[in-house]
């Protein structure tokens, strides 16, 4: 392919004139000192003002400890609450286990053979050809996730249901991750957020971070 080479010289200014006008699109919404951060963008096509949520939960691994039972623990998956670190299954029989999670709150006792389904994590013990005993246990960790942003959506279960942070320019990652930068604090006209449908405004304005405030009464349409 030819290229076409312009040539500058020394002095290459010329006499001209022209006008630009500045509209303002409405995202701003306050006075409050704007913060920005540099982020990776997971995936989407997404407009400036977009709410996203990061990725902080990753896959379950379970464990086994030294157990008297050989049955198993499958169907496991996080749920919207869940907290990164182990969860603890513990037999006090052969059909009843203690759950403790993370932080070592207990949650309702599960039953083996019957599905466990909780805010936190989601999982069924199966007994196996050997009853449990009491004492035999099961761990089941939510690793780290990557740590990247994405759309919130508030069904999520990989942290990202969780708004933090509002996109401040387009950006295209429908190929993969691209580098972006996030508002982390600010005041936000919320007629201009971008959302996933799964949020309502009131819901969404009720849980985002510390230090975004998104304020209702302010018109999304350009200035006259």
């Amino acid at each position: 392919m030819a290229l076409t080479v312009n040539q500058i010289g020394d002095n290459p200014q010329q006499p001209g004139i022209f006008a630009e006008t500045y509209i303002p699109d409405q995202l701003i919404a306050g006075n409050l000192k704007l913060v920005t951060q540099p982020i990776t963008l997971a995936s989407g096509t997404l407009a400036r003002g977009s709410v996203l949520g990061k990725v902080t939960e990753g896959a379950v691994t379970v464990g086994a400890g030294t157990n008297t039972g050989n049955g198993t623990v499958g169907s496991v998956a996080r749920g919207v609450n869940a907290k990164l670190g182990a969860y603890t299954l513990t037999a006090t029989s052969a059909t009843t286990f203690t759950v403790t999670d993370p932080e070592g709150e207990s949650l309702p006792e599960a039953t083996v053979g019957t599905a466990y389904v909780n805010p936190e994590i989601t999982f069924t013990i199966t007994a196996g050809a050997t009853a449990f005993a009491a004492g035999d246990s099961f761990t089941l960790t939510v690793g780290a996730g990557s740590g990247e942003y994405v759309l919130s959506v508030a069904t999520a279960t990989d942290g990202s249901q969780r708004p933090a942070a509002i996109l401040v320019d387009y950006a295209d990652a429908s190929a993969g991750a691209v580098a972006a930068g996030a508002y982390v604090m600010g005041e936000f006209n919320g007629n201009y957020l971008t959302f996933d449908a799964s949020w309502t405004l009131a819901a969404l304005i009720a849980a985002m971070p510390p230090g975004i405030f998104v304020k209702t009464a302010v018109s999304a349409a350009d200035p006259t």
